[in-house]
């Protein structure tokens, strides 16, 4: 089984779906709580948020993610430039169910076992994004890095919660998942979630049938691809 986590990235206080991360690329959405609030009503108990002006170190939409955690889901994890213990410990203090780093496990080590001594391995996810190349991308996917497999290794050997394993070239396209991915989730000790490219109902078939726990929706669904009510459930 796999379930579906619908996607909310915040920039400049609105919701927003990039292509490949890009600015100004693909669709502005509008209020970022109230488009959480109508997950909510369609039947989603569970969500994934990204705070891009963080990411990017140019500014905080933390009031945002603060009133979309007293909606009511059973599950709010939350990504986005969270490079210090202050940081994650706000987070979690809002009532976010765990926080996801994704640059601060391969540039600052040490930072990133302070955060999980702190705050406790069960509250942290770790996504690891990667490209065709097989190469991870790090700071805001503007520098490569070592290779997802290495990626891997190196969070196998913590007790974190899980991996997120996003696949860049295709993220915010909808033009289809990764079908060599299976060669990495195998790998993955923990949740094991997938991002990118997500567009279709037999896409997340693919995913759940090779071992992924959840699957993280984003364009396809606000193109209406990929939203009946059916999707809050397990799949």
């Amino acid at each position: 089984m796999i379930k579906v986590l619908p996607s909310i990235d915040i920039s400049e206080g609105k919701a927003v779906k990039r292509i490949r991360g890009v600015k100004g690329t693909g669709l502005i959405l509008g209020d970022p709580v109230k488009i959480a609030y109508n997950i909510y009503e369609e039947g989603y108990d569970s969500i994934h948020v990204i705070d891009l002006d963080s990411a990017e170190g140019v500014g905080s939409n933390e009031e945002y993610i603060k009133d979309i955690c007293k909606i009511g889901f059973k599950w709010i994890q939350v990504g986005g430039g969270i490079r210090s213990l202050d940081r994650a410990k706000k987070l979690i203090s809002l009532g976010v169910s765990a926080i996801i780093l994704s640059t601060l496990p391969f540039i600052n080590f040490k930072e990133f076992k302070h955060i999980l001594d702190e705050i406790g391995e069960n509250k942290v996810l770790v996504s690891i994004d990667y490209d065709n190349d097989r190469k991870i991308l790090i700071k805001g996917w503007k520098e490569r890095s070592i290779n997802a497999e290495q990626a891997i290794e190196t969070i196998n050997s913590l007790n974190v919660l899980g991996i997120i394993l996003t696949y860049i070239t295709n993220e915010g396209t909808a033009k289809g998942v990764d079908h060599k991915v299976k060669t990495l989730v195998d790998k993955i000790k923990g949740i094991r979630e997938y991002a990118g490219g997500v567009s279709s109902l037999s896409d997340i078939q693919f995913l759940g049938s090779i071992g992924f726990n959840y699957v993280i929706v984003g364009m396809a669904f606000y193109l209406n691809k990929l939203r009946e009510g059916r999707l809050g459930e397990d799949i």
